[in-house]
């Protein structure tokens, strides 16, 4: 019964003790896995050969210009990792994987034919160029 006593009073003392210094935790909320989608917002998007702009909403509801200089617009969704955009009036989808994000929010974005384009926050490039 003395050993019960001692252990149980032992581990209250350990569970009210400050913890021993550690690196600082990382608050869960600020941790998010990597899931290849766009964060809203509007991008300025290169293929090597020029640039056009793009924005995207929070639904997913994206809007930008064609090679051919032609406003367009549809929806997205993530798939298998990709990001699939579908142009509206088009019944299929085009998909990309995308880098993660640099530190200036900018990526890497591969489509599932090859063409690869650098895609940049519209604010970090203003930011580059002041």
């Amino acid at each position: 019964m003395k050993a019960y006593l001692a252990l149980s009073a032992a581990l209250a003392v350990a569970a009210c003790s400050p913890a021993a210094d550690t690196e600082a935790e990382v608050p869960v909320d600020e941790v998010a896995a990597y899931d290849g989608s766009v964060a809203p917002g509007d991008y300025s998007v290169d293929d090597g050969e020029g640039t056009s702009p793009f924005s995207i909403d929070a639904d997913g509801n994206w809007n930008g210009v064609d090679d051919e200089g032609n406003p367009n617009e549809g929806t997205s969704e993530i798939v298998d990792e990709k990001i699939c955009f579908t142009t509206a009036g088009d019944d299929v989808a085009r998909c990309w994987l995308n880098e993660a994000p640099g530190e200036d929010g900018s990526f890497t974005s591969t489509s599932d034919e090859g063409e690869t384009v650098t895609v940049t926050p519209v604010a970090a490039e203003a930011e580059s160029e002041g």
